[in-house]
This record gives structure tokens, sequence and C-alpha cells, in this order.
């Protein structure tokens, strides 16, 4: 039985809510199932004051790249084809390449760059990207983390660009979250690393998990938005999640915790930001090659496949607005040929 057709029933009926632009909006969340014996994937919220018109893009090999850090910026030919969201036509916030490297980027408000040093420059919203194109795993991305340098840069609305950390996981299971912590790089890699969102710093967000039923303490599972409390929540029911029958189900079941994890249109927060809903969320398959997608003023929910794309050198990029509320199911056949956005 093919179950996305049930997937695509599963999206969450939102009701428009008027927003005001936060000054911040602090949120996120990502959850990689690298433990059920049937197939590495991971659910991701993208959390903020307002949706950056997002897009799905399929990028080819061969593509020239520029890191768009200003003076000594790095340059690179993509020597893998991936599916990404950009984000304000502007930055690649989230992505799967061929080898089945994953790369996700996720807001740290107390984040703080390295000093600009001698290195090649990547600016925050080619990170991503640039990931995605040179490497196949974890392991090959953290050995070359070094040869680069991540720089701040600004997209429109955010001109002094934004505080981030990035998650990246790779189809042997193997995870890593990167954060810049005091102007150093902090990296905590291991296949135990299922679970991010924002503030605090990582290390704190481990600890803080250690309170919690059942990782160590008799506390009962937190229900806010805070970043913290979704931290628990995500990794208390990916501790729970039943091991799935095929791949279909491991992501109906990812989809139901990213549910779980996702704020409401209009939830009250007294922290950094104001109301900061999940805008959408999608669900990458590793191990098939598959993009599920859900924009929340939609009830449906949409899926590519890398086999339906050529990623040949000299092939063309495509784009699909993932924020067209008329799409549902497969839509390979949806993009349209276009020049990389950058």
């Amino acid at each position: 039985m093919n179950r996305r057709p049930i997937l695509a029933t599963m999206g969450l009926v939102a009701i428009a809510a008027v927003l005001a632009i936060a000054r911040h909006a602090d949120a996120c969340s990502r959850i990689f199932w690298n433990d059920n014996g049937v197939v590495m994937i991971t659910g991701r919220t993208m959390d903020w004051a307002h949706h950056f018109n997002d897009a799905l893009w399929v990028m080819p090999k061969g593509l020239k790249r520029n890191g768009r850090a200003g003076e000594n910026s790095a340059a690179w030919t993509s020597k893998f084809g991936s599916i990404v969201v950009v984000s304000a036509n502007a930055a690649t916030s989230e992505g799967m390449n061929e080898a089945g490297l994953a790369v996700h980027l996720l807001y740290l408000d107390n984040s703080k760059y390295e000093a600009r040093d001698s290195r090649p420059g990547v600016g925050t919203t080619s990170w991503a990207q640039y990931l995605l194109d040179n490497f196949g795993s974890v392991d090959e991305a953290l050995a070359h983390l070094k040869d680069v340098q991540i720089v701040n840069v600004g997209i429109p609305t955010y001109e002094k660009g934004l505080p981030l950390h990035f998650a990246m996981e790779d189809v042997s299971g193997n995870s890593a979250v990167v954060e810049f912590i005091d102007g150093k790089t902090v990296v905590h890699a291991g296949r135990q690393y299922q679970v991010m969102t924002n503030e605090p710093a990582y290390d704190r967000q481990l600890a803080n998990l250690k309170r919690y039923l059942p990782f160590s303490a008799k506390t009962e599972l937190p229900g806010n938005i805070a970043a913290t409390d979704r931290f628990v929540r995500a990794a208390y029911f990916l501790h729970y999640l039943p091991k799935p029958k095929d791949p279909e189900v491991a992501a109906a079941y990812m989809m139901s915790l990213v549910y779980n994890i996702s704020v409401p249109f209009g939830a009250p927060y007294g922290g950094i930001s104001e109301t900061y809903p999940t805008w959408w969320r999608d669900i990458v398959d590793l191990s098939n090659r598959t993009i599920y997608f859900n924009y929340a003023l939609s009830p449906n929910v949409i899926w590519v496949n890398f086999s339906s794309f050529d990623f040949h050198n000299g092939a063309q990029s495509r784009r699909l607005n993932a924020l067209d509320p008329e799409l549902v199911g497969d839509v390979s056949g949806k993009f349209t040929a276009a020049p990389a956005p950058y």
C-alpha cells in the first residue's frame, strides 16, 4: 500500500493571524531518527515572525559558486547535486545532496562568530550550500571545517546578518551540531546528537534534558513553546517512536512528532521574540533521497524524489514555489527551469 496519499492529508489546518514583526525569532527544531532499523530520516520546522517566500530548488553538479563573504571569499564548483530550501531568494536554509548528506540552519541568539582571519570566507547565507556542494558525509565535512571561515552576512530585512548554528547528518546515521560560542567553533559530533532547537547553547540543552524523564530525573514532560521545552519534548517522543514498517510509515511517524513541536499561530512568548509560528515543516528521508514538505497554511503535504531529476554537470537548475497552497502529492514534475538564485 502506498501511504504517501495518507501523508498528504496530514497537513495542519492553520488559521491565519496578524503577525507582529519580531526583533528576532529564536525558533526552529530538528530531529534525526537514526535508530529505527528501517530508514535514516529527519524532521525540521521553520519558525519565525514571517515566512521568507521559501522555494524548493534543484541544484545540479558543476555550478560555479562564490562564498559571498566580501573580500577573500571562497570559490568552488559543486561536486554534488542537491535539493534545497532557499529563503528570501538569498540563503539556503535546508537541504540534502545526492550522497545523502543533509544540512539545516537554525537560530541561536548568543552565537558569536570567529574573528575574521586569512582563510577564504563563506557567508552564512551560503554555508549550507557550501557543505552540500562539496561533501558526501558528516565526517568529510568536519574534516574540512577549518578550510574556510563562516562569515556573518545579511539578507533582506536582516542586513546585519543573523546568529545561527547548524546541524548536519548523513545516510550512515552520523550527526553533528556546530555552534559559534564566544568567537570559537564548538562541534558536537556523533550519532547520539539527534535533537536540536535554539537557546541556550547545545551543551546546556543536553544538561537540561537530564532533568526530565526518561533521561535521568523524575520531572514530567514540559509543554511550553520555548526552545528548551521543544528540545525535551522532541527527545522524549523520539525515544518512544515505534519501529516503522517501511519508509512511508517512518515519514508519517516523524511528521506526527514534528507537528507536536510546531508552534501554533498566535502562541504567546515572553522571551527575545514576540509571536513566531511554524511556517513550514519538512521530512528528509536520507535513505531514499526523498523530501516531504508541508506549508502551514496548506492542508497538504508535497514530496520530491532525487530520481526524478537530472543532477549532471550542465543540467538546468529548477525552482518550485514551496508555499503554493494548491500543491499536493508528488510535485517533481511542477518545477520550472530557472537560473540558480546565487
